[in-house]
């Protein structure tokens, strides 16, 4: 899809060089994590990293008449690994090999999440490992509610390995009951990711009201991946008819507004193989980060983010919504707060409670504790000193309460 995109990849690729490794011989994890660089780009690399470690370790000879299982152990290992990924360093021509990569990766994946997770995460095999999804999963940072809900079914079923026909028919269903969930106005808004990453460095054409835009051949792909073929038609017709290269967010809720019309309630089916439960769906929605953003208000409606879209959004206020993870929030006291803000955070309040919003979105701790590494880097915090390992233990405690 690189030919379709080709402008817009080749000015992102310019900018991240300029902003990171420019003319350098090399350069480390830590210094592309505080780089002025998308945040999706950073995960690819990280997990590139992860992986070269990954390798490594499973290379290594280990006598047995040592307890490497030992608790103590286990815990310092992933100290010294979490240094090692840190400082692990980029060659010129490996930076700039991972990062054509990971620019066609995340252009794919929001353009059309499905057809990119089913070839990137399978591909040709008929089966593989959950491990080997994991790993994969780690480089999709948005449209959270996918690897959540991948996850989700691997552990409710305890798969060891999933098969290409079940992965297919898993991300599709995932797919369908988004739309069920959102309206008009929230479908448009869910494009809002991939305009933020063509828009990231500042090269997407603007509008007369300084509105950042989709290009228009992105949204065809991105609806088509949907399977929504009158939607694509239409979207064609502005491109090729009217003339429209790229539209605002507010141009493409419009245009949605007169066709969208939502799906109707599938029969039930007679097996429940890829059946996803309604609580655990309205769960991962409420707690995903909002891909759909928000929109300016329009004519027909005021835009509201995924979890005002999930089945509940309008009840009355008495209605229960309480969900297992508790707020980041809560877990810090007042006098908390007024020594993380100090010791971590440099006395940045808009930076504390910035960093409790953004945990607030994570539904697992892996994702949790790879923020925390990069916020402890941003903020060169030594990640073992007193502060931190009190800081990242109020976090971990959301996730696996005492």
């Amino acid at each position: 899809m690189g030919f379709i995109f080709e402008q817009e990849i080749d000015r992102i690729l310019t900018s991240v060089r300029a902003q990171t490794i420019g003319e350098s011989e090399n350069i480390t994890l830590r210094q592309l994590l505080v780089g002025p660089i998308h945040p999706a780009l950073k995960a690819y690399f990280r997990a590139e990293v992860e992986q070269v470690l990954e390798d490594e370790r499973t290379k290594e000879h280990r006598s047995k008449r040592f307890p490497y299982s030992l608790s103590e152990v286990i815990s310092l290992q992933r100290q010294i690994d979490v240094l090692l990924v840190q400082h692990y360093e980029f060659t010129q021509d490996e930076f700039e090999r991972i990062l054509d990569e990971a620019v066609h990766f995340q252009f794919n994946y929001l353009c059309r999440p499905q057809w990119t997770l089913l070839n990137y995460v399978v591909g040709e095999r008929r089966r593989v490992g959950m491990s080997e999804v994991e790993r994969k999963l780690a480089r999709c940072v948005d449209y959270r509610y996918f690897p959540e809900l991948i996850r989700r079914y691997a552990v409710d079923r305890g798969l060891a390995e999933i098969t290409y026909e079940e992965f297919r028919s898993l991300v599709d269903r995932i797919d369908r009951e988004v739309l069920k969930r959102h309206t008009a106005v929230e479908l448009a808004g869910m494009t809002r990711s991939l305009i933020s990453f063509v828009d990231f460095c500042e090269h997407s054409p603007h509008g007369a009201d300084h509105q950042p835009s989709l290009p228009t051949n992105a949204a065809i792909v991105f609806f088509e991946d949907k399977h929504l073929d009158e939607i694509k038609t239409r979207l064609e017709v502005e491109r090729d008819r009217e003339g429209r290269s790229s539209m605002t967010l507010q141009d493409l809720a419009a245009i949605l507004g007169e066709m969208w019309v939502e799906p109707e309630p599938e029969p039930q089916s007679s097996s429940n193989e890829f059946d996803l439960p309604e609580a655990e769906l309205s769960a991962v929605f409420h707690h995903a980060p909002d891909d759909a953003g928000s929109l300016p208000q329009t004519s027909d409606a005021q835009s509201v983010g995924v979890a005002e879209a999930m089945p509940g959004a309008g009840e009355p206020s008495g209605t229960d919504r309480t969900t297992s993870l508790r707020d980041v929030h809560e877990l810090f006291s007042k006098v908390d707060v007024k020594r993380f803000t100090k010791s971590i955070f440099h006395k940045d309040d808009v930076a504390f409670r910035t960093a409790l919003d953004d945990l607030n979105r994570f539904m697992v701790w892996d994702d949790a504790s790879h923020f925390l590494d990069d916020l402890f880097v941003l903020h060169n915090i030594d990640p073992f000193s007193k502060e931190a390992v009190d800081f990242t233990d109020r976090v971990y405690a959301r996730f696996f309460p005492g």
